[in-house]
């Protein structure tokens, strides 16, 4: 099946990791440390095996660190890329990172961060009034609260974000496991998520 105009595709899509940091993934009580980085995980494995722009960014490192060893280790160059910024709540106060995610020609932003209620959530924000079309991976993201999560997202859902999580992004971008590319997917899920079950 070919994909419609408003699914989000490995052509038509980035995927953007809003400060995964070594001290603001200690911040995360919503939902299980663990389950956050496994999230960060895929989506990194993702952007690297089907060539989609993996933006990482960073704040004030001084304080909270750089990003998290599980998508450095994976993603080396884009973490020497990655948009470092000082106490700008949104990443997209940084001209370059506008700049530099323009130039990926991708209108489809597929999004997590940290804290889900501050820095994901402007991220989000300034993205929809950017123009682009959002798409939150709620299992990437976290913040010291159930209720921070769950208010975050039905206030980016009333101005247009999908939220959704990760084995249901995955399925979209690659939606036939049949395919020598679909199956590639397919190993992603099996190692990072299919294995913990059983484990």
């Amino acid at each position: 099946m070919q994909a419609t105009a408003n699914r989000f595709s490995t052509t038509n899509s980035l995927i953007m990791l809003v400060d995964h940091q070594t001290g603001t993934i200690d911040w995360v009580k919503s939902l299980p440390k663990e389950t956050v980085i496994t999230g960060c995980r895929v989506m990194t494995k993702m952007a690297l095996e089907y060539d989609i722009p993996l933006v990482l960014t960073t704040t004030v490192e001084e304080s909270v660190g750089p990003t998290i060893p599980d998508v450095a280790s994976l993603a080396p160059d884009a973490f020497a890329k990655r948009y470092k910024r000082g106490g700008q709540l949104s990443c997209w106060d940084d001209p370059a990172l506008r700049e530099g995610v323009a130039a990926t020609g991708r209108e489809h932003i597929i999004l997590a961060g940290l804290t889900t209620d501050i820095c994901l959530f402007f991220a989000a924000q300034d993205a929809l009034d950017l123009g682009y079309k959002v798409l939150v991976v709620a299992d990437a993201c976290g913040t010291t609260s159930a209720l921070g999560d769950s208010l975050t997202y039905e206030r980016l859902r009333s101005l247009g974000a999908t939220v959704t999580v990760i084995n249901q992004m995955v399925t979209e971008l690659v939606n036939d496991f049949s395919t020598p590319e679909g199956q590639k997917a397919q190993k992603i899920m099996a190692d990072e998520i299919i294995s913990k079950l059983y484990a």
